[in-house]
């Protein structure tokens, strides 16, 4: 009689335990995807992935001694890469788009890090790190683009 109540007992922890393995494997998959996608664009550029930071759906990474950045964006099966040489960047700024209500606060809609070119003829390079039509709430985005931005910027100034 004990041995079937705990038999009982195992299986139902393990039944309650198998979400949480589940979606644990399933995370460290898209980190180890997002990560390989992230080491392919900085090998094309014959660079290595010295700082990264993998975040859900973005992964953003720089190589400190080449002085690039690389970002990585997946928005459903769709995935985007983007890269920029900081020795032609003049300097970076979030950019935070929303709509302000008047008994709220802002309510923000976008979160984009801006890296403008020091030569004007060039297009802006911009890495989207929010965006309320794909994620629906924010989960530390501010503090990934805010650090970054940081980054960048300290990277920016001893070249």
């Amino acid at each position: 009689m004990e041995l079937r109540i705990a038999a009982i007992g195992l299986v139902s922890v393990a039944l309650c335990a198998m979400p949480f393995v589940v979606t644990s494997r399933s995370r460290k998959t898209k980190e180890k995807e997002m990560m390989s996608s992230l080491n392919d664009i900085a090998n094309k550029h014959n660079c290595q992935i010295t700082e990264h930071e993998i975040f859900g759906h973005y992964a953003i990474g720089v190589d400190a001694q080449k002085k690039f950045v690389f970002f990585i964006s997946k928005s459903g099966e769709v995935l985007n890469q983007q890269y920029a040489d900081l020795s032609t960047i003049k300097t970076c700024e979030i950019a935070n788009i929303g709509k302000s209500y008047a008994r709220k606060d802002k309510v923000t809609e976008q979160l984009l890090l801006n890296l403008f070119p020091k030569n004007t003829n060039n297009e802006d390079v911009v890495f989207e790190f929010y965006n309320a039509a794909v994620n629906f709430q924010l989960s530390g985005e501010f503090q990934s683009i805010e650090k970054w931005n940081k980054l960048i910027k300290t990277m920016n100034k001893s070249s």
